[in-house]
């Protein structure tokens, strides 16, 4: 589906400038084979601690910063772009570590033909 594909690079690309430090650094990769296409979104950004990763696709989280929450949100984008990637049978993966940056990556099998 073209118009959620787009809705997910957009809100990964999107959390990759909200939550970088002063200077915004974005790395986007692909990689295609045989089977599967993989797109990465890497970031400088302020990370992630370890008990975070696995909270960050829940609906209405948000990583916690005090009483002030100087980034936008509504703890619902993650939350979308892993229902899309579960809908489509996709794969979506992050690496993060805190004060360093993250690393989204969608791995999205090739569909079948019979050619």
């Amino acid at each position: 589906d073209r118009t959620h594909f787009i809705n997910v690079i957009w809100n990964l690309l999107d959390n990759a400038v909200k939550y970088s430090k002063d200077q915004v650094d974005i790395c986007v990769r692909t990689s295609d084979d045989d089977k599967l296409l993989q797109l990465s979104i890497q970031d400088t950004g302020i990370g992630m601690a370890p008990d975070q990763l696995g909270k960050i696709f829940h609906k209405f989280y948000r990583i916690p910063t005090g009483n002030v929450h100087n980034v936008k949100g509504f703890g619902l984008g993650l939350h979308y772009v892993k229902n899309i990637a579960s809908a489509h049978k996709w794969k979506l993966h992050c690496d993060s570590k805190e004060g360093q940056g993250s690393i989204f990556t969608l791995s999205i099998p090739h569909a079948k033909t019979n050619l």
